[in-house]
């Protein structure tokens, strides 16, 4: 009885923290990142975070998430590590860049009242991509700036023992308006509105019904690639002192004519995120660099 008790709590631990990682990421790679005045090349702090957000797009179950987290921030010609996750920076201009994106999805589980009742829990999901970004205005005085971004992602499960499992691409293109304080530089909002598009893996990763899984209210279905809905953000940071900041976020989707809509396992059209962050830093750099 030990040796497997001993292997199941090792397992829990383990589902645990890939759970804990993946909502960290969530959290982190939903609020806007510093830019403009000179910033410490690197910062470290601890932080707190909370979200509020369905098991996934299409699903009316909401369930809240909090976890701390360590907070680190790295900033070089090539790599950013902040808030709005990791970038490399392949190519930029005045005008155009190419970075490297990131983003995350929530575990989901299968139990309960839920839809997907008697299915597989769906493991927690990241994605990773580069992304071209163009800068369609941008008024210095006012520190106001106008983006079209053109992320494509390849999206990835992360299984019970930490195997990465290709579940195909996500396409979101988007346009962002980016403002910040003209004279102290104590705090920035940025508003995306955009399209999702993604191919048949995707779509079926989270909406497929297979024969073994039919039941008498919830029939087979198998999605196609193309249109996914469309997404609004708002998010905003706010540096509250020296060493206290706060980011919030708000997510928006509809899912109206999108190509899984008449999947079993969509219950609502509508898509509703929120989140926050409350980060203190205790050190950083001397040397200071000047981000875009």
């Amino acid at each position: 009885m030990l040796p497997n008790t001993t292997r199941s709590a090792k397992l829990y631990t383990a589902v645990n923290l890939r759970n804990i990682a993946t909502t960290i990421l969530l959290i982190i790679t939903t609020l806007p990142a510093a830019s403009g005045q000179p910033l410490p090349r690197w910062e470290l702090g601890i932080g707190v975070g909370g979200l509020n957000l369905p098991y996934y797009r299409g699903s009316d179950i909401y369930r809240n998430y909090a976890t701390p987290f360590p907070y680190i921030t790295y900033r070089s010609e090539r790599l950013n590590i902040d808030r709005s996750g990791i970038q490399g920076h392949l190519f930029q201009s005045q005008r155009i860049k190419l970075d490297l994106s990131m983003a995350a999805g929530i575990p989901v589980s299968s139990d309960g009242d839920s839809p997907r009742a008697g299915m597989p829990d769906l493991d927690p999901t990241v994605e990773l991509g580069p992304s071209l970004e163009l800068n369609l205005w941008h008024h210095t005085h006012q520190r106001q700036s106008f983006w079209l971004k053109l992320p494509l992602r390849s999206a990835h499960s992360v299984g019970r023992n930490g195997i990465f499992k290709q579940r195909g691409w996500s396409f979101s293109p988007h346009l962002e308006y980016t403002i910040r304080s003209a004279k102290y530089n104590d705090w920035k909002a940025s508003l995306s509105v955009g399209p999702l598009y993604a191919n048949s893996d995707y779509h079926n990763y989270f909406y497929e019904v297979t024969s073994t899984y039919v039941t008498e209210n919830r029939g087979e279905y198998r999605a196609t690639s193309g249109y996914s809905g469309s997404r609004s953000t708002l998010s905003v940071r706010k540096q509250l002192t020296d060493k206290l900041r706060l980011g919030l976020f708000a997510r928006f989707d509809t899912l109206n004519n999108a190509v899984f809509e008449e999947s079993p396992l969509v219950t609502t059209k509508r898509y509703r995120a929120l989140g926050f962050a409350l980060i203190w830093m205790f050190s950083q750099s001397d040397e200071t660099v000047e981000l875009p």
